[in-house]
């Protein structure tokens, strides 16, 4: 049983929590897009924590499959033995992904799943006798993990700078985002320079050297879900081919139906050498990723000799797959695509008709039932708040108070300035809860409005 004490907050308890000046909220339950804390007030999901939950909180389906396969069978180590939820999630995963990703490997997170794809990167040069290629380009900003090696390719610079010292960089390139285009362009009056971009670093880096190119399909919480135009991936796929690099598609985060598709990536007709998967694999059940790749890649390590050379404690943990089995059936069950593609339209339309042309509002994106809106100082010079000022803070905090979860995140300018937040609820959404998310958003950022120019003498352009 739980202790008497009601209160859960930093510092009075044992955890040590992320945040390290913020009292937390109790959360003891949840029901479909709503949460609850210990003294009953509720609070709409509409980040799905962090932008994990598709199949909704307390899905008694997906928890009926865990409690079964935990009284069946809840642990055996992977490098010992088999078991049949993770042969069949490999199985429907895989049938789910482009065509010829035919193989599954399953960890704990996200990070593993983008260091395991590092890891399998240079073996698969090292046994092709090509030992010289080992740098992985990104993009600036990105985020594919927070572990030191995952770091070394993610693009969250206020997340790297104090770490420095510790991990090796990999070579970054600007991101597609037409809203803050690094050349100056409008599009589509431009080259695709943006793509473009990855063959200059690759010759710049030596192509003799480069093993890989990982990116997000549409750009996460540090792109606002910026969605890329239509050629961008199809002209990154013709580079990667060009020079003999592996292209990563990293959809930890936009993945599993989270767009409208169960990968993004597939919208452009191209298929990765490997994907990674998180987050909504399991819809928040379990801690389970999966780094997907092509045959080929498996067969020449294996033939070369080796294995593949990564292990972990809970790798193909048979209780997380039958959580990612589950919740994959209940998305199929539910035809929850499809409704992810209808509320996520109707989403953005009511983002825009409310807040498309308000004076805090720079830009609103995304695709599905994942929308990005960026917050800015001068509308017309797309100018950011400074950082010292804290908007996004100060949006989430207001929304929290009004019984709304968002997903906040900043930096992602110029590594320092730079406010948005993500919408991202689960599939189950009504109508009636998308009123209700757009409707407390618009209150909550003119609330936001009137404080900061009371506070700030801030006056909008």
């Amino acid at each position: 049983m739980l202790s008497a004490h009601k209160k859960f907050a930093y510092p009075h308890g044992n955890v040590l929590y992320r945040k390290l000046r913020y009292q937390f909220p109790c959360i003891v339950r949840g029901e479909g897009v709503y949460l609850f804390d210990n003294e009953e007030r509720r609070y709409l999901d509409a980040s799905g924590g962090a932008m994990v939950v598709n199949a909704g909180h307390g899905n008694a389906e997906v928890a009926h499959a865990l409690g079964e396969q935990a009284a069946k069978l809840a642990y055996v180590s992977g490098i010992q033995f088999t078991h049949e939820p993770v042969e069949e999630l490999a199985r429907e995963l895989c049938a789910l992904a482009p065509a010829g990703l035919n193989k599954a490997f399953f960890l704990s997170g996200g990070t593993e799943a983008t260091e395991a794809a590092m890891k399998l990167a240079r073996q698969y040069w090292v046994a092709k006798n090509q030992t010289t290629k080992y740098k992985v380009i990104s993009r600036m900003p990105s985020y594919h993990g927070n572990t030191l090696g995952a770091m070394g390719v993610s693009g969250r610079q206020h997340y790297r700078t104090v770490f420095e010292p510790l991990y090796i960089d990999h070579p970054k390139i600007p991101p597609p985002v037409c809203y803050r285009c690094a050349w100056e362009k409008i599009f589509p009056q431009c080259d695709y320079e943006c793509a473009q971009e990855l063959e200059l670093a690759i010759q710049k880096a030596a192509p003799e050297t480069v093993a890989a190119f990982i990116a997000e399909p549409v750009l996460g919480s540090t792109g606002g879900a910026t969605v890329p135009p239509e050629e961008y991936y199809p002209r990154i796929m013709e580079i990667c081919r060009k020079y003999d690099i592996l292209f990563i598609a990293d959809e930890i985060l936009c993945g599993m139906g989270r767009t409208g598709d169960w990968f993004a990536i597939s919208s452009y007709g191209v298929t990765p050498d490997v994907l990674l998967v998180g987050k909504g694999l399991t819809g928040g059940y379990a801690a389970l990723s999966a780094m997907l790749t092509r045959e080929e890649i498996v067969t020449t390590i294996r033939e070369s000799g080796s294995e593949f050379l990564h292990a972990q404690t809970f790798a193909n943990h048979p209780l997380a797959c039958a959580a990612g089995l589950a919740t994959i059936r209940f998305l199929q069950q539910h035809e929850l695509l499809a409704r992810c593609q209808a509320m996520g339209a109707l989403l953005h339309q009511e983002l825009r008709a409310r807040l498309a042309n308000h004076p805090l509002v720079g830009d609103i994106r995304g695709r599905g039932l994942l929308a990005g809106i960026e917050f800015v100082q001068n509308r017309s010079t797309r100018q950011p708040f400074p950082r010292s000022w804290h908007i996004v803070e100060l949006i989430t905090a207001t929304a929290l108070a009004h019984g709304l979860v968002v997903w906040s995140n900043v930096g992602h300018v110029d590594g320092k300035d730079g406010d948005l937040i993500l919408l991202a609820p689960p599939f189950i959404v009504t109508a009636e809860q998308i009123q209700e998310i757009v409707n407390t958003l618009a209150r909550v950022v003119d609330i936001v409005v009137d404080e900061i120019q009371h506070k700030r003498g801030w006056t909008h352009v």
